[in-house]
């Protein structure tokens, strides 16, 4: 999937979602425009905006933004605000073969706060998106088909639509602004608006000044927007998503710019409130209990020492004797696990904390922009900022209305070429070949890429199977629902839609796992080596969640992030059609179980997220437990499997002398309860340690708790 339109974590309205994009819907394609009287238009370059003052204007007024994702439109929204001040909004997207639509009419009170609420449509996956909320008095009543409430509220309050409504942005910040900077928030929370810097951009001959807010207290990260001099918003930008004027889009690129900065700046500080160099001499953890992960057995009472970064000697601490000027840790019979990895990933800015917090010490980003994604590396390395090791897959995609937005495309033999190409002379260890690639481009991709000593993963093209993209050269096949496809779609199924999800979710327990065509693929598997990197995770809301509940299991996880951001698990997947409940339900066991049927069948399997960074190994870790298989099995997927396949077993993947000083604290039981593995008490990275309440406050995760512990 690719990281679901990176509204997920850009979003104040929740949802555009964010990550990969992950999203989709465009406000200038499918869903018609709002009637209303003709309209003044405003040009673009002009310095109004959807939020701007209608006064004085006895016709609506007009304006349309543009989305944009990795350089490439996407959507738009359009906004008309009516004489008396009402707003109507289309917001429509399509990207990644997804994505929200959704017709919206606000009132506002005159404090600013959204007084009355109507949004209509659907959500990325085209879930019902029907909201309501009216606030008349001191009484707020809201209702969606994720959630309902009913409030007593005194004084400014501003309610966050679940819906995908983009005039939020620019709302919350005004009234925030005009209440003094920090104002209260519905369903719950409190945002606080502060400056973060400012900018001056221009297109042809109109130039503006900006200024820009971060808003925090609601997401993991601060959330930017850039405001008009007058007081209305102008838009946001990111890489995933950007949302601004028509005939802006240029002024993207330097605003992101700033934000990056502002970012950077942060992430220094992170860093040195919270890493901790031990002395020259090293550290050693005494008395601690050592996971020998290749027999899935514990070493008590062990003494580990470390220095320059690597692990220098391992033995019972009876007879241990740690080098003179050594700091000594006594872990006190807590367990001491190899650093996580994450098979599947896709680097946001929350991330590297997100991930060193919950004990993930390497990522192998999967589809990223690369500029970023190599930025985030040498910070990652030099000490800059906080995050794991990663490891870099370039994402290849072919164009078109369906495709992916990505900065590296391919629609002919010689940009296959040129592609891999591209990635080889940055390092990359990888390609990632997706959704709109040409089948007859793949053989190509991957002899390109072997003949570097790359490897070559993905998603299975549109018009191919996955056994000919294995029998084509793919070291790896991404998803679980790609294995499915491989029986439940054909050469004209589009799988560039969200039908590579419906598919799988409405069909497949009529994959017989222990039939001969299943057995015969995963002889295939086996003898190409193929690697599947199942990203349960990614797919509990989406083919196994319901709207308005929390997926049963991941509760702890949800418990533990910003009220707004818990949000995003309420939202669910796919429509469920009346009376099918049940059946879906059987359908998501069915998948889940297929991790067992390929681990029976000596089929590698690895652990990946492509999902909220850290926390979703842990419950991707979870699922593979609930699949059949042991809590060693598990924990061997995210640590000694996938440095093997990666070629760093020498240097990662288990406890051993002379390997990377990559290791975690954990208070619990992994192999008897592997939900113990969420209780991280700090992560060593390359000799450096992390406390990990520290830096996963540094996101506003909460640590586990004795509600939130695992049982």
């Amino acid at each position: 999937m690719l990281p679901r339109m990176r509204t997920k974590a850009a979003s104040l309205v929740l949802v555009l979602a964010v990550t990969t994009a992950l999203g989709a819907a465009s406000c200038g394609g499918e869903g018609p425009p709002p009637i209303t009287p003709t309209p003044t238009t405003i040009p673009s370059g002009t310095g109004m905006s959807p939020t701007a003052s209608a006064a004085g204007s006895a016709t609506p007024i007009t304006s349309k933004r543009i989305v944009v994702s990795l350089s490439r439109k996407s959507g738009t929204c359009t906004t008309v605000r009516d004489p008396d001040g009402t707003l109507h909004e289309v917001f429509d997207v399509m990207q990644n073969g997804r994505g929200a639509h959704v017709e919206s009419t606000l009132k506002l009170a005159p404090d600013g706060t959204i007084a009355s609420l109507d949004a209509h449509g659907h959500h990325e996956f085209g879930t019902a998106a029907d909201e309501t909320f009216t606030r008349e008095g001191t009484r707020a009543r809201w209702k969606s088909h994720e959630e309902s409430g009913d409030r007593e509220v005194t004084g400014p309050a501003f309610f966050v639509p679940i819906a995908e409504v983009q005039s939020a942005f620019g709302l919350l910040a005004q009234a925030a602004l005009k209440a003094g900077g920090t104002i209260p928030v519905l369903p719950s929370g409190t945002a606080r608006v502060e400056k973060v810097g400012d900018a001056t951009v221009k297109v042809g001959a109109e130039e503006r000044h900006l200024t820009n807010y971060a808003i925090r207290g609601l997401e993991l990260i601060p959330q930017y927007i850039w405001m008009n001099d007058d007081g209305t918003w102008f838009g946001v930008v990111s890489p995933w998503f950007s949302l601004v004027p028509e005939g802006w889009e240029s002024v993207i690129e330097p605003l992101q710019q700033r934000q990056n900065q502002i970012d950077k700046e942060r992430d220094v500080k992170v860093a040195k409130a919270t890493a901790h160099l031990p002395p020259a001499a090293g550290l050693a953890y005494v008395h601690a209990r050592v996971l020998d992960v290749e027999k899935g057995a514990w070493l008590t009472d062990q003494t580990v020492v470390v220095a320059r970064g690597a692990i220098l000697s391992i033995g019972p601490s009876a007879a241990a004797k740690p080098p003179a000027g050594a700091e000594i840790v006594d872990l006190a019979g807590k367990a001491l696990l190899p650093g996580l990895w994450d098979m599947h990933a896709h680097v946001g800015d929350p991330d590297g904390a997100l991930n060193i917090g919950s004990g993930v010490t390497t990522a192998r980003d999967v589809g990223n922009d690369p500029d970023k994604l190599d930025d985030w590396k040498k910070r990652y390395d030099d000490g800059t900022a906080v995050g794991p090791r990663l490891l870099r897959f370039g994402f290849i995609e072919g164009r078109g209305e369906k495709a992916a937005s990505s900065t590296v495309t391919a629609e002919t033999e010689a940009e296959a070429k040129a592609a891999v190409e591209f990635f080889s002379k940055r390092g990359y260890e990888g390609i990632k070949i997706y959704n709109s690639i040409k089948p007859e481009l793949v053989p190509i991709l991957a002899k390109e890429a072997h003949a570097r000593s790359m490897q070559v993963i993905g998603h299975i093209p549109v018009h191919m199977l996955a056994n000919e993209a294995v029998r084509a050269g793919y070291d790896g096949i991404e998803h679980i629902n790609m294995v499915f496809l491989n029986f439940l779609a054909d050469h004209e199924t589009d799988t560039r839609t969200t039908a590579r999800f419906s598919i799988v979710a409405d069909k497949a327990t009529t994959v017989d796992l222990k039939g001969k065509p299943v057995q015969d693929f995963f002889a295939l598997l086996r003898e190409k080596k193929t690697v599947i990197d199942p990203t349960l995770v990614a797919f509990e809301s989406t083919l196994g969640g319901v709207p308005g509940k929390i997926t049963p299991g991941s509760e702890w996880l949800v418990a533990r992030l910003p009220v707004q951001t818990q949000r995003y698990f309420l939202m669910g997947g796919l429509p469920i059609p009346e009376g099918k409940e049940q059946a879906r339900q059987e359908s998501w066991e069915h998948v889940i179980a297929t991790v067992k049927a390929l681990r029976d069948a000596k089929v590698t399997v690895v652990a990946g997220t492509d999902a909220l960074a850290g926390l979703s190994l842990h419950r991707e870790l979870e699922l593979f437990v609930h699949a059949g298989l042991s809590p060693a099995e598990a924990l061997r997927s995210a640590t000694i499997v996938p440095a093997r396949e990666m070629r760093r077993d020498k240097k990662s993947g288990s406890i051993a002398v002379g390997k990377d000083a990559d290791l975690v604290v954990v208070d619990g039981d992994p192999l008897a309860r592997i939900g113990d593995v969420r209780n991280v008490v700090s992560t060593m990275r390359g000799g450096v340690v992390f406390p990990a309440r520290e830096v996963l406050e540094s996101v506003g995760v909460k640590p586990p708790s004795p509600v939130t512990a695992a049982k």
